[in-house]
Formats: structure tokens, C-alpha cells, sequence
């Protein structure tokens, strides 16, 4: 019985220790198991290499899952599944990092979290960001390429290197012998001439030296000269010193200068405009072209001066008185001829008055007499003009009305109509133009580029 008794305990403390020893290689076996409860998230690497399942997951050094399983995925990255615990929660932009413990070591995950504002990442979700730091299998290939490398330069050198003088660098060496020997033979055979070439060089220092003398001589005599004659200047000698020292001469200077400022001042503050404008004319579908010249003593006044080429200008009337006299009889003929001169420049030049947006001008128009108003509240204009009243052939006045729009300070848009009440052809003439302007500045501007240019 007692036999039995100890045969049982055997047994039963022998199926206890095969359960353990089972239990603990379950353990071992399955790590793919983590503490509490857990959750899958997927990370995509473009090389998955020495990561197998099972392997740890960590985060500042501290396991927080297991890698369940990797798969490929569209033939080209591996998808890896990770098993984290649930305690663990990461911020939807954190980064996993595949690296490997030491040079022989199991690859394992890393994860890098990201700004704890942001979203946490949950079950199913993958995250973005994913690299991979160097292996022992990069570095190995690295090395052997140096290697082969290493091996090219050595064999390059071998060829270039040996006991034979045809080898590049004996060559080389034998080349630089045979030049300083070339250097001392010269250097010898023209030992006479270097030496005459130092004693020139002492030569010209000592005559340099000389001339320096002289010179500081000649400087030392001018220096007293000149202050000779400051002290004439201020005792009053001499027709520049009585210029400098008498106080009724520099009094009358002074008045001079003053009266030439102001003869001057009003040139210096005259406001200069240059334009130009192109009209096109749509009856006779030609171009009317416009020259102008503004000069503005101050603000509300100028003298406004053109030059203009009509394409199309009225015809200039001339009447001949005849008597023609037949028998006994004395008749007398009025003949009548118009002419158009389609080449000659008309010009104008007209005195303007401002009134805040309100301009009133008057002068010759286009080579005839005539009055022009122009309001201009700002980058918009409207014009009138009204010359040219002859009205011995039936003429009717010229009027011309326009308006404009600044496109820029310089740049400008006109349409408007011409010759307005003329009763003889297709009127009124209606256009649209364009033109643009320069002041002062822009003048000034202009004519620096151009003497750049010039230079």
C-alpha cells in the first residue's frame, strides 16, 4: 500500500511539472499576447526586412504590443499588423520606426508619438508616417562597395607604381629631376646677369630715393606759397583780398546773388508735362495724332503748346475776283476754289486758368482761334474745345468733345466726337485714343537711363 501511496504522489507531482513546463511554453511560445485587453492598427514600410511576427512593439523603450503578422501588399510594401494594448493611446500623426538591437540583434517596431492634440488613433486605423533606420545588411552592403572601390584605387595605383621607369609616376619624378637640373644649369649660366639685374634694381632705389627728395622739397616750397598768399588774402592785399575782406563788396554780391535766385526761382519751380495721343477715326478710318507741351508756373496756371496731324482737316477756301471783258462789255467772275492739305502740322498754343477741378483755356487751336473747357475731378476727364468760327463759306464752328480715363499715372484712354455741327460729310467724326504723359520726373528719369545708355 505504501509502495502505491508514493507511486500516486510520483505521479501526480510528475503530470504537475509536465503542466507547467506546457503552460510555460505556451507562455514563451505565444508572443503575441499582451497584458489587458488589446487593439490592431496596420503601419505600411517600403522594406519590412528581419521583421517577423511576434516580434516587440515599443515605445521610449517599453513594450506596448507585438507584431501580430505582415503581408504584402500591392506587390511592393508590406503592410505590418500591430497588436498594441489598449492602455497605450497614440495621436493619429505618431511615426513608426523599424530598427534593429545592435548588429546582430532582432528588428522590432518603435513608435515615435505624435502631438498628443491631435485625434487618437483607434482600431482598424494605420498610421502615416513610417521609416526605417540602417541594418547590419545595408552597412554590409556598403562595406563591400567601399571594398570594391578600395579595390579599383589599388589596382589603378599598381599600374601606376613599380621598379620600371616607364611607369606614369617614375616618369613623372624623372620629368621633375631633369627640371630642376634644367633650373640650376640657367641659373648658373646667368649668374653674370642676375647679378647686373640686382645692382640696376639698387641703382633705381637709390634714384628713387632722390627723386622723393626733391619732390618733398618742391611740395614743402608750394605749401609755403600758398600760405603766403592766405595771409595777403586776409590782410587784405590785392584785388581778391579787398573782394574777401571789405563788407560793402560782399553786401553787393550778396544782392546780386539774391536778385538772380529770384529771376531764376520761377524757372526752377515750372511744372514740365510732355504727351503724346493717337486718335482713330472711325469715318475715315485714319489716325489723328497729338503732340503736347505743358508748362505750369505754379499749379492753376499753364501755357499749353501742340502740334497736331489731321488726316482729315476742312478744306482751306479761296475766293478770286475776275473781270472779263468781251467786245464792249466788262463782266465781272468770282470763282471759288477749296483746297485740303492733308500733310501740313497745325499747331496751338493756349493760356489755361484753374478753378479747383474746373479748367478754362483759350488761345489758337489747331492753327485757329478758339476757347476749351476741361473738367478733371480725378482719374476721369471730360473736354470741350470750340474753334475755328469762320463762317464766310458756310462753315460752322469746329467742336470736338472728349472724355478720358487714367489707366495709369502716365497711361490714358480717350473717345469722344469731332467736328460736331459741320453740315459736309459724314459727321459728327467719332473716335477713340490713347495716350500717355510725362512730368519732371519722369522726364528726369528717362533722361538718366538714356546718358547710361549714351556712356
Amino acid at each position: 500500500m505504501r509502495e502505491v501511496a508514493i507511486e500516486t504522489k510520483v505521479g501526480v507531482f510528475a503530470a504537475v511539472i509536465i503542466l507547467l513546463i506546457a503552460w510555460a511554453t505556451i507562455r514563451v511560445g505565444d508572443r503575441t499576447s499582451v497584458s489587458g485587453s488589446a487593439y490592431e492598427i496596420s503601419a505600411v514600410f517600403e522594406n519590412a526586412t528581419g521583421l517577423k511576427p511576434k516580434a516587440p512593439v515599443e515605445l521610449a523603450g517599453v513594450k506596448i504590443g507585438v507584431v501580430k503578422r505582415l503581408r504584402l501588399l500591392d506587390s511592393r510594401q508590406a503592410e505590418v499588423i500591430l497588436n498594441l494594448s489598449k492602455e497605450v493611446r497614440l495621436p493619429e500623426n505618431s511615426e513608426a520606426v523599424l530598427r534593429t538591437r545592435g548588429f546582430l540583434g532582432e528588428t522590432y517596431v518603435e513608435i515615435i508619438p505624435g502631438d498628443s492634440n491631435m485625434p487618437m488613433l483607434s482600431k482598424g486605423q494605420h498610421i502615416e508616417h513610417t521609416t526605417r533606420t540602417g541594418d547590419i545588411n545595408s552597412l554590409i552592403s556598403q562595406f563591400s562597395t567601399i571594398a570594391s572601390n578600395i579595390e579599383r584605387v589599388t589596382s589603378s595605383l599598381d599600374g601606376m607604381i613599380g621598379n620600371s621607369p616607364d611607369y606614369p609616376i617614375n616618369r613623372v619624378v624623372a620629368n621633375l629631376d631633369r627640371f630642376a637640373e634644367a633650373i640650376k644649369d640657367v641659373t648658373v649660366s646667368n649668374q653674370g646677369n642676375i647679378d647686373r639685374i640686382a645692382e640696376n634694381l639698387a641703382a633705381m632705389t637709390d634714384e628713387l630715393r632722390e627723386v622723393v627728395a626733391r619732390g618733398k622739397k618742391d611740395v614743402e616750397d608750394s605749401m609755403e606759397s600758398i600760405a603766403s598768399i592766405t595771409r595777403k588774402i586776409n590782410e587784405g592785399d590785392g584785388t581778391l583780398g579787398k573782394l574777401v575782406n571789405d563788407d560793402e563788396t560782399v553786401e553787393k554780391l550778396n544782392e546780386a546773388m539774391d536778385s538772380l535766385n529770384q529771376a531764376l526761382g520761377g524757372f526752377k519751380t515750372l511744372e514740365t508735362e510732355v504727351g503724346y495721343k493717337a486718335e482713330f477715326l472711325t469715318q475715315t478710318n485714319d489716325f489723328k495724332h497729338y503732340v503736347d507741351l505743358s508748362l505750369r508756373p505754379s499749379p492753376d496756371k499753364a501755357l499749353l503748346l501742340g502740334l497736331v496731324s489731321d488726316p482729315d482737316p476742312r478744306a482751306s477756301h479761296v475766293q478770286r475776283t475776275t473781270d472779263v471783258t468781251v467786245g464792249a462789255n466788262t463782266t465781272t467772275v468770282t470763282t471759288e476754289t477749296s483746297t485740303i492739305d492733308r500733310q501740313k502740322l497745325r499747331f496751338s498754343a493756349q493760356l489755361a486758368k484753374k478753378f479747383y477741378d474746373l479748367q478754362l483755356r483759350g488761345g489758337i487751336i489747331e492753327s485757329s482761334g478758339g476757347f476749351g473747357l476741361d473738367y478733371m475731378p480725378g482719374p476721369f476727364g471730360v473736354h470741350f474745345s470750340a474753334y475755328d468760327f469762320s463762317t464766310r463759306f458756310g462753315q460752322k464752328p469746329h467742336l470736338k468733345a472728349d472724355a478720358n480715363i487714367n489707366i495709369t499715372r502716365s497711361f490714358y484712354l480717350s473717345a469722344g466726337a469731332d467736328d460736331i455741327l459741320n453740315p459736309t460729310g459724314p459727321r459728327p467724326e467719332w473716335f477713340v485714343g490713347a495716350g500717355f504723359r510725362f512730368i519732371d520726373d519722369d522726364i528726369k528719369s528717362f533722361l538718366g537711363t538714356s546718358s547710361k545708355f549714351v556712356k
